[in-house]
């Protein structure tokens, strides 16, 4: 049997990227999933068709996590797919967004980019994962996907570096709230992956091939390896892990 089969999962920024990489490994793994997605309409219903080709079920919600009123929305079409709450055993927070090529450094980020960026990738998933408390059943798991910026100096980068930091905070706060409940909390923290969430940084010249030569294992980061870092954390013998981050990054921050 598969690993999650009997299982619900809720991903956010599910539509392409990372998202879209997990969405389609947790489906692959049994898992019912919905995933959330800002505009990607088009993405979002190839993944739909494509993990309904595999056999699997998923659904895709537009939603706008950033605001009460749409993480509202989101649950209320989670709840209309699941059934009335508990209904889900895994939430995993990785809707994001960067500067896309704008200034976002110390001396000079704006602050409409700083407070958009916040809004997103802090404020959406405590958002989400408070909307999540009462619909989670005993045992679940909420992974948060962060970033190796929420660790390592980045002057260039300060802004987006903050939400990141202050999303690894959330996650040792929703371990300790939910740990008597058998849920876990982690967070995994990815170094540069080989999406378009970075293309305005890949277009500078020789980006990839030093990012290769600074990762101790060779090579840049590939969606797939960050799925295979969640599901490692949904499975059941994860059970005993919480309140961790755990890098993905192939040695880079070594």
């Amino acid at each position: 049997m598969k690993s999650l089969t009997g299982k619900t999962a809720l991903v956010t920024g599910g539509a392409r990227g990372i998202g879209a990489a997990v969405v389609l490994r947790l489906a692959r793994e049994g898992a019912r999933v919905a995933f959330a997605y800002r505009a990607a309409q088009d993405q979002a219903d190839r993944l739909v068709e494509d993990i309904a080709a595999e056999g699997g079920v998923a659904v895709g919600i537009r939603a706008d996590v950033s605001s009460r009123s749409g993480v509202a929305e989101l649950f209320d079409a989670v709840d209309a797919r699941f059934g009335p709450a508990p209904n889900l055993d895994i939430l995993v927070n990785n809707a994001g967004v960067g500067s896309d090529g704008q200034d976002a450094s110390l001396r000079s980020g704006s602050e409409e980019l700083f407070d958009y960026m916040m809004a997103v990738n802090a404020k959406g998933p405590y958002l989400v994962t408070q909307a999540a408390l009462p619909r989670l059943r005993d045992h679940g798991r909420v992974v948060n996907i962060g970033s190796i910026s929420g660790k390592v100096a980045q002057p260039f980068a300060a802004g987006y570096a903050m939400t990141k930091r202050a999303l690894q905070s959330l996650t040792f706060s929703t371990a300790a709230e939910l740990a008597k409940r058998g849920i876990t909390c982690n967070l995994i923290a990815p170094g540069a992956v080989a999406t378009d969430f970075i293309a305005k940084l890949r277009e500078r010249p020789g980006f990839d091939e030093g990012n290769a030569r600074a990762t101790p294992m060779g090579r840049m980061g590939q969606p797939d390896d960050i799925a295979g870092a969640v599901l490692m954390l949904c499975r059941e013998e994860a059970r005993w892990v919480t309140g961790n981050v755990i890098e993905a990054a192939g040695g880079l921050t070594v």
